[in-house]
Formats: C-alpha cells, sequence, structure tokens
C-alpha cells in the first residue's frame, strides 16, 4: 500500500482530506528528465548511472520504442549506443532514410533493469512514456516487440502486426 501512495505522490499527485486531485502532465521536457532521474519507485533505480532519456526533446514525426536499454547505454548515458543499437540505427538509415535527428527513440523502462522486468516496474515506467509522447506528439509510433505493443494496452499484436 505504501509502495502504491509514494508511486501516485512521485506521478504529481497531492493528498488532502477533502477531494483527490487528477494526475497533471508535466510543462516541459527538462522537468519530466528531472522526475525520471530522481525516480525510486522500482528497484531498477538503483542499477540506473544515467536515466535512458533522449538528451532534448526533437521535433520529429517518427518515435521509436523499445522495451528495455542495454548496460553500454546505462554506463555512458547515450541511447543506442550498443550493438543493437547501432544495428537498428543502420536498418532506419538504409530502409527510412533517417538520420538520429529525424526520429525520437525511447524506452519503456527508464533504468537498466539487465532484462529483468515485472509488472510493478512497468506500471512505474509508463507514466513517464506517456508525458514523454504528449510533449513530443509524433506522426507515427514504432514498437519494438510484442511486449512493447502490449504494455501500451494493446491487445492482439498479431492483428495490427505490419499494418499502418
Amino acid at each position: 500500500m505504501i509502495r502504491s501512495l509514494y508511486y501516485l505522490k512521485a506521478m504529481g499527485f497531492n493528498f488532502v482530506d477533502t477531494h483527490t486531485n487528477h494526475f497533471e502532465q508535466v510543462q516541459n521536457f527538462q522537468e519530466l528528465k528531472q522526475l525520471v532521474s530522481s525516480c525510486t519507485l522500482c528497484q531498477f533505480s538503483k542499477t540506473r548511472k544515467f536515466s535512458l532519456m533522449e538528451p532534448k526533446i526533437k521535433n520529429v514525426k517518427l518515435l521509436i520504442l523499445d522495451v528495455f536499454g542495454q548496460k553500454s547505454e546505462n554506463e555512458s548515458g547515450i541511447l543506442l549506443n550498443s550493438k543493437k543499437g547501432e544495428k537498428l540505427k543502420h536498418y532506419i538509415y538504409q530502409i527510412l532514410g533517417l538520420c538520429d535527428e529525424d526520429f525520437y527513440f525511447s524506452y519503456l523502462f527508464k533504468c537498466f533493469c539487465n532484462g529483468k522486468f515485472d509488472d510493478f516496474s512497468l506500471q512505474s515506467c509508463l507514466p513517464f512514456f506517456w508525458n514523454e509522447l504528449k510533449l513530443i506528439q509524433p506522426a507515427f509510433l514504432l514498437c519494438l516487440g510484442e511486449y512493447t505493443f502490449k504494455s501500451l494496452g494493446f491487445k492482439d499484436y498479431h492483428i495490427l502486426k505490419g499494418e499502418i
């Protein structure tokens, strides 16, 4: 119970006797980055060296979302600074003709999770992603994988797989 209250407080809820306040969206990207950097809602905050977020907001049409970052990204603080990331950037450039500045990349888990995650941690990180999405307002969201897709609340991955 206390964990849930800390979660709500970190997301902007204030607790008063007479009424409940609704969650307020963050106003700017720097505020969001600060909230993510100071988050201690789950055990992954203990392994975090850097928040796994882009350094600045980009005015782009494509947001690419993956589940979790790699160890090298946690060590350096630079997104897509791994073999997997380099391969992804190469394919995006070869197939879509987009360089790093032409797309925004994000993770569901904003802290390094070493490939191990649970639903509580996901529920702790999802509000950060929804705020990030509202600030960026891309035309397209590309989910990398079934877990990423289903984590956003979609039900059947196979029906929409490959659809525009």
